[in-house]
């Protein structure tokens, strides 16, 4: 069995490489290409065209179903907030400290370094031309909504989409990254891809019909089987597959429509096994300055008398030395005071 497989790093290189490269030698003398001549209810679309306007500009109309996924899990766990700690700088005044006169009587928010999982998925999005298109959509519906609960944990997560067409003598396999995990979920550039049947049965046939290295000419007659239908029995047994031929990578979790169509975003995160990392990630955070104290007072001496305690002695003036003074000349003058104090 020969494989053939491709990756693309995103969308639009996957798009550009299809559209300009011609018909291979298996489809180049079928009479029609099934990526543009299948009818709205197989694809959602009306042309290949019309699939490649939506890939360029978004799928509009399936934001609806992602942000309903995205308000869903907000619910789930939020990502750790910065602690507040006090200092002598701030936004707000503790007033506690402040009325004691310490000098860390300002709150502010603690600086975090925070270094965060990347987790890349995998995502099988095929199926046989009897599924309905409508499953694309609930399936992409779980998975997005697995994406943001796994970002609102902290996580980075890079999102791949498969597309598989098999025959006994040839496999072709194509990997296009629909998400890289330094860019936020952005739910109208992913939703085309990610829901809509089309990127399967109008990119994914276009991406087959114009492989230079696709050679069995049994693929014309219905484009093949599914990976599904080719390698094993169950999810598990496709997951050893890939990983096994290189596709999966180490560290990295699949799942497929068949099992994102029945399991929500924290049952299916539990199937691909992502419970089994860290649940927060490493943080590195500055020390936490410590509340202002006093120095302790030294205890008295029990017992001991003020003439022990050998401090120097202060000689009293003689009562005929100290001056006359009265409360009154609290309102004279330094130079009135003088004069009063050496008159004759």
């Amino acid at each position: 069995m020969k494989l053939i497989y491709e990756t693309f790093d995103t969308l639009e290189q996957y798009t550009d490489t299809i559209e300009s490269r011609p018909t291979n030698r298996v489809f180049v003398h079928k009479g029609s290409l099934s990526s543009d001549d299948r009818d709205y209810d197989f694809s959602l679309t009306h042309s290949y065209a019309e699939a490649g306007d939506l890939a360029r500009r978004g799928y509009k109309e399936g934001l609806d179903n992602l942000e309903a996924a995205n308000v869903k899990s907000r619910h789930m766990e939020s990502a750790p907030k910065p602690l507040p700690v006090n200092g002598i700088v701030g936004y707000a005044p503790h007033v506690p400290n402040a009325i004691a006169g310490v000098p860390l009587s300002m709150i502010s928010k603690q600086d975090v370094e925070q270094k965060a999982k990347v987790i890349s998925i995998l995502y099988y999005m095929g199926g046989s031309c009897y599924i309905d298109a409508r499953e694309f959509v609930e399936a992409g519906k779980n998975i997005m909504n697995v994406v943001y609960t796994l970002e609102l944990q902290g996580y980075r997560v890079a999102l791949y989409i498969l597309t598989t067409f098999c025959r006994n003598s040839e496999y072709a396999l194509c990997s296009v990254q629909v998400k890289h995990w330094r860019q936020p979920s952005n739910p109208l550039k992913i939703a085309y891809p990610l829901i809509h049947p089309s990127f399967f049965r109008r990119h994914g046939f276009r991406w087959l019909e114009t492989h230079p290295e696709l050679t069995d000419r049994e693929f014309i007659h219905g484009y093949g089987t599914p990976l599904d239908k080719s390698e094993g029995n169950n999810p598990d047994a496709r997951r050893t597959w890939l990983r096994n031929k290189g596709i999966l990578k180490a560290g990295w979790f699949y799942t497929e429509r068949i099992e994102a169509k029945r399991a929500e975003a924290s049952e299916l995160i539990k199937i691909m096994g992502i419970t089994d990392t860290p649940a927060k990630p490493e943080k590195k955070s500055k020390p936490i300055p410590q509340p202002y104290a006093a120095e302790p007072t030294p205890p008295r001496g029990m017992g001991a008398r003020f003439e022990d305690m050998g401090l120097p002695k202060y000689m009293e003036p003689e009562r005929g030395d100290l001056p006359e003074f009265t409360p009154a000349d609290l309102r004279l003058s330094a130079e009135d005071l003088f004069r009063k104090r050496f008159k004759k």
